[in-house]
């Protein structure tokens, strides 16, 4: 087992305060011991670093998580960059990660945090992708504001693997993608992405022959000259997994 680091505990008042407030509740901090989660204790981002926090299970028995920032002053973001669910299982499919709420610059002290601007948020989701093995799948929300390229792009009927968040989820391993919405008590959840990681080698040369097929024919089609900046942004990114394929 590789060294794990200490949780980085915030040091301002303010924060420690919003933290015990946390642990004194339904929350702890994770440990790669007790939780996969635990591996990402302490990871660093740039100048930040994860703090991961595991909270109680659902009614399926997946369990609730969330990771904050800590910057190198020891202050707390102010709202978590991922707050989501974790479930394991024998099964391929029983092993999931549903990212519920993403956000990619939370604030510090009033200042945002932003891994998108700063090239970290593919590390970021590189981690989070190893909280699930071969054949498990990662779901996340494109409902939020930091989401909405990716929510017009997929609203334009694209292929998921052309919007920014079906790009990334493809850089961090997964080869198919289905696009839906969850309902929950008659009411419309968030729509959510939800991406596959191939169960093995024979598996993921088919998905990825496909993938193959769907940027290609995109890239066949004219342009959409009414789809605007989503559509350039759309057939950017599908010339990038084109040329990532080779």
């Amino acid at each position: 087992m590789g060294f794990v680091p200490e949780p980085p505990l915030p040091s301002h008042p303010q924060d420690k305060r919003r933290l015990e407030a946390l642990l004194s509740r339904t929350w702890a901090l994770a440990g790669e011991e007790e939780h996969p989660l635990g591996r990402l204790q302490g990871l660093s981002l740039g100048p930040y670093r994860l703090l991961a926090l595991l909270g109680p299970k659902n009614s399926v028995g997946a369990r609730y998580l969330q990771l904050f920032l800590v910057d190198s002053a020891g202050r707390m973001s102010e709202e978590p960059v991922a707050f989501g669910l974790h479930n394991s299982g024998p099964y391929p499919g029983y092993n999931w990660l549903e990212v519920i709420r993403y956000e990619p610059a939370p604030s510090i002290r009033g200042v945002a945090a932003d891994l998108r601007a700063a090239g970290l948020e593919e590390e970021l989701f590189r981690a989070l992708s190893t909280l699930v093995p071969a054949g498990g799948h990662l779901m996340v929300e494109y409902d939020s504001p930091a989401q909405k390229e990716s929510e017009r792009i997929l609203g334009l009927d694209y292929p998921p693997v052309a919007s920014p968040l079906g790009y990334l989820l493809f850089r961090v391993g997964c080869r198919s993608f289905r696009d839906w919405y969850i309902s929950e008590g008659g009411r419309e959840g968030p729509r959510k992405l939800q991406a596959f990681k191939p169960l093995n080698e024979g598996l993921a040369r088919e998905r990825t022959e496909a993938l193959r097929r769907q940027v290609q024919q995109l890239l066949a089609r004219p342009e959409s000259p009414q789809h605007g900046e989503y559509g350039r942004t759309a057939r950017r990114l599908a010339e990038a997994v084109l040329e990532e394929l080779g």
